[in-house]
């Protein structure tokens, strides 16, 4: 009976011995055993054999970090080295791949990569760049809720813009280094623009900036006329606000007594006129936009307001009439009747002159109209008020000859006998004239020379008829 058992057992271990011999000599038997029952893969896989591959992945410019990958033997180490290079190893993880950042100098390098298991090396050429820090400048624009970027970077990068952390967009950068982008539909307020530039496979600078976007009006033209006692405003601000003024005096009212308010049009643009006090000259009218309840903001118009006409008429010791006062400087006074008929001069040229300090004009009496006249200020060709100078009433003299004496022009100057009227009386000389009253002489001489004539022939006949009576007696 024993001696089948020790049969038995002897051939037993024979087995075993052959199963292990055969195990130890034959590795394809292993990983096939190893792939037929996966969870004893990790403890008796033998090291399979793979290909040595390395490239550049990366490269951070202003870091300095230039990223290398690649492939090789599972558990295998790799080794990176240069001139210029930090030397750094890495291992290959259990999927066959492997990764390292190494630091580089500045310029043209070299990149050594050797595989320790296989001794393969591969050399990766690099260059480190010192960059230009991107720029942008934006145009924020309220009105239409928009912010408008025009930027540099570098030729052939790709930009990531975001709006308050939140991706708003992208943007690559043309060949000569520029790149735009324009953020819509923008809420009023706060907002920070962030522009990342990505190119050699990552993050190379940035920009950020702070924009505020109001809802404020904006005024493109602010006029004050002295005709019309407004002021005209123009300028643009978000569609569907309403706007409200104000000045100096408070909230700016209308004939029905209420604030005046103006609705922005469909092409966000408005109009608005409102007064201005009669004395002012440097006015300030602030527009405040509103929508609904909520005020978006302010903005303050300011504006110069003409000096108001002023006149006065005064009559010459020479007929003539001096028309004189103050105005805005650099504004032309001219004169017109009551029906708005320019004045002219007996050259047909118009009656008119600059205002300096002031103004004045020495016209004949001839040129004028019998009454008034209307003496009408415009400023850069614009109309700034008028006024209207009645006239002495002077007693009618001879016509002057047109073209001969003072009379027969316009002076726009001091006239000499506006000189002899401020200088006060006049003193005679040794010469004697007789005053000349304005009625013809001839009248009177010729009565007087009859009255002479008759006076002696009275006289020779009184003396006849005395020498007959002493002949009698």
């Amino acid at each position: 009976m024993r001696r089948p058992h020790t049969l038995v057992r002897s051939s037993r271990i024979a087995l075993a011995v052959l199963a292990a011999a055969a195990a130890a000599l034959s590795p394809v038997a292993v990983a096939s055993a190893a792939t037929a029952a996966p969870g004893a893969a990790a403890s008796t896989a033998a090291t399979p054999a793979a290909d040595f591959t390395a490239g550049v992945r990366s490269i951070n410019h202003g870091l300095g970090i230039v990223t290398v990958a690649g492939t090789g033997p599972v558990g295998g180490s790799i080794a990176i080295s240069g001139d210029g290079v930090e030397s750094v190893s890495t291992e290959v993880r259990p999927g066959g791949a492997w990764s390292a950042e190494v630091r580089v100098g500045r310029g043209e390098r070299v990149v050594r990569v050797t595989s320790l298991v296989t001794g393969t090396v591969i050399d990766l050429p690099v260059e480190l760049r010192t960059l230009t820090p991107p720029g942008m400048l934006a145009t924020v624009d309220g009105i239409a809720r928009t912010i408008s970027i025009e930027g540099e970077g570098y030729p052939g990068a790709h930009f990531v813009i975001k709006d308050n952390g939140t991706t708003a967009g992208e943007a690559d950068v043309d060949a000569e280094g520029s790149w735009s982008f324009t953020l819509h539909g923008l809420s009023f307020g706060q907002h920070r623009v962030e522009a990342f530039q990505y190119f050699d496979g990552t993050q190379n600078g940035g920009v950020d900036e702070d924009y505020t976007v109001s809802g404020a009006a904006v005024v493109t033209t602010a006029t004050a006329s002295r005709e019309t006692e407004r002021v005209a405003l123009d300028g643009r601000a978000p569609v569907g606000t309403t706007l409200r003024f104000s000045d100096q005096d408070g909230p700016v009212v209308g004939a029905d007594g209420r604030p005046v308010t103006v609705a922005t049009a469909a092409d966000s643009t408005w109009h608005a006129e409102v007064p201005f006090p009669a004395a002012a000259r440097f006015h300030r009218v602030t527009v405040t936009t509103s929508e609904g309840t909520e005020v978006l903001g302010t903005t303050e118009a300011r504006v110069t307001v003409p000096i108001a006409l002023t006149g006065t008429t005064e009559e010459l010791p020479d007929g003539s009439v001096k028309l004189s006062g103050s105005g805005e400087i650099g504004g032309v006074v001219s004169l017109e009747d009551d029906h708005g008929k320019p004045l002219r001069s007996s050259d047909g040229r118009p009656v008119a002159t600059m205002t300096g300090r002031t103004w004045e004009l020495v016209v004949p009496r001839s040129v004028l109209p019998e009454d008034a006249v209307v003496a009408r200020q415009r400023v850069d060709g614009v109309e700034q008020g008028s006024l209207r100078l009645v006239l002495p009433r002077i007693p009618a003299r001879p016509a002057p000859t047109p073209g001969q004496g003072p009379d027969a022009g316009v002076s726009t100057g001091t006239h000499p006998a506006a000189q002899h009227a401020a200088a006060g009386r006049i003193t005679g000389g040794t010469v004697q004239q007789l005053a000349y009253t304005g009625n013809d002489p001839r009248t009177p001489i010729g009565i007087a020379a009859a009255l002479l004539t008759a006076g002696l022939a009275g006289l020779g006949a009184s003396r006849v008829l005395r020498g007959r009576a002493a002949h009698r007696d």
